[in-house]
């Protein structure tokens, strides 16, 4: 689900705030405990996934910044440095496809 809203995950809710509406009772620690490490466990997976989306920013980051420098480049006149690679595949298929005739 995407937020459009700026700062909407940093509103109050009843859960966030740890309210409730009934005093908790003797005995319910381990479901306390149950639940706070499985939030535990979702929040550190879930900063895995954002550290992994930091870094694939910051790669295509460049990859814009050095594309956007040779065009630039270009534009003055100057001779296009080759890169090692084109790193966006063709998307022509290698062989033909396979086609069958279908009667109605």
């Amino acid at each position: 689900m995407e937020q459009d809203i700026p700062g909407l995950t940093s509103i109050k809710t009843s859960q966030k705030s740890k309210v409730r509406s009934m005093p908790r009772s003797k005995g319910s620690e381990y479901l306390d405990l149950f639940l706070l490490e499985k939030n535990k466990a979702r929040l550190e997976k879930e900063k895995k996934n954002v550290e992994k989306r930091k870094v694939q920013v910051e790669e295509d980051l460049k990859s814009i910044d050095q594309e956007k420098s040779e065009l630039e480049s270009m534009v003055a006149g100057e001779e296009r440095k080759e890169t090692a690679g084109f790193q966006y595949k063709k998307l022509v298929p290698k062989k033909p496809m396979k086609l069958m005739k279908i009667d109605y």
